[in-house]
């Protein structure tokens, strides 16, 4: 009988396509495996061997704690069920529940739990994933894939001058300046690429002007569509959000805006090359001013932002051309 393993993530769609690495390696070393999260769901028929469900409610913790023989768990200070199913869990069989912790800093040394599976803040969200199937886990494969399957009627890079553009982001301090982002469109549009603006529903009145400049506007009915339509697509550019973690896990090279290069080390895409932008270390970030966090859109130029640009061209070559190049032969002869 396959053992069977239960990851909670986090709601956030990077949060869902990182967290889908553990997923998949326990898949791929014979667990039957459920994926909790609410967003990423409705791309299942991208990993129909993974299935993900919505956050249950609490009534149906008891159940839950009754049918799995691993519990991963994202943690999540904010969410009831996944509070008490970490006291509960950790009351009841402490070593088959093991809590993730994806945010380090100076003080979450303190936090409960901690021990369970270390963080480093070096390495990428994907990365980290990987060292818990690895050291923790002690899993026999292990890859940096998290799944993702395209359906056959996709080409990959079918447009390979069309740019994907994410302006906007969960919040408004992490989106670098529409200005810019503009500017940095009119510069690459002189080049001979199509540039397609993706700011998300709440935000697209906000953008629809972009269209005088003879740029796209992307308005899609869900997640799948938007993921096929980045899939056939030659680039994203965006700020530090969910959509370039999905862009780079459907091996698309990403140009990501980011207001620190620590918070890039860990929270850049992965899974696909990628170049992060950020302000100079050289801009004083001293705790109680932190000059470079709150003023860092005026540090990145949109000169900064195509040579950028540049770097990801030239070095994204070894991207490959599938999304199954992630897989290792073992991988591929044992699971898929």
């Amino acid at each position: 009988m396959r053992q069977r393993a239960a990851i909670f993530c986090h709601n956030g769609l990077g949060d869902g396509v990182n967290c889908l690495v553990l997923s998949q390696n326990l898949f791929l070393n014979g667990w039957e495996v459920d994926t909790y999260q609410n967003t990423v769901g409705s791309m299942q028929n991208w990993f129909p061997h993974l299935p993900v469900q919505p956050y249950p409610n609490l009534t149906a913790l008891p159940s839950i704690l009754s049918s799995y023989d691993l519990y991963l768990v994202v943690q999540n200070d904010t969410d009831p069920f996944v509070k008490t199913l970490i006291r509960e869990g950790k009351e009841r069989f402490p070593e088959r529940i093991k809590v993730v912790y994806l945010y380090p800093s100076p003080h979450i040394m303190k936090e409960l739990y901690y021990e369970d599976c270390f963080t480093d803040p070096e390495q990428s969200v994907a990365d980290n994933l990987l060292i818990v199937c690895d050291k923790v886990l002690h899993l026999p494969i292990v890859v940096k894939d998290n799944g993702f399957r395209a359906p056959v009627s996709l080409i990959h890079q079918k447009y390979p001058k069309r740019i994907v553009v994410h302006p906007t982001s969960a919040r408004v301090t992490r989106n670098w300046p529409k200005e810019r982002f503009v500017k940095l469109a009119l510069h690459l549009k002189k080049r001979g690429y199509e540039l397609v603006f993706v700011p998300g529903t709440k935000e697209e009145a906000e953008w629809v002007d972009v269209k005088e400049l003879g740029f796209g506007i992307g308005s899609f009915s869900n997640l799948d569509a938007l993921a096929s339509f980045i899939y056939e697509s030659g680039y994203l550019i965006g700020n530090d959000s969910g959509l370039g973690h999905l862009a780079s896990a459907l091996n698309i090279p990403t140009l990501t805006f980011c207001r620190r290069k620590a918070l890039a080390k860990m929270w850049a895409p992965s899974f696909c090359h990628g170049v992060a932008v950020t302000p100079s270390s050289w801009i004083p970030n001293i705790r109680g001013l932190r000059l470079r966090d709150r003023y860092w859109r005026k540090w990145i130029s949109v000169k900064r932002a195509l040579r950028g640009f540049d770097q990801l061209k030239m070095e994204a070559a070894g991207c490959g051309a599938s999304i199954y190049s992630f897989h290792s032969k073992m991988a591929q002869e044992n699971r898929i």
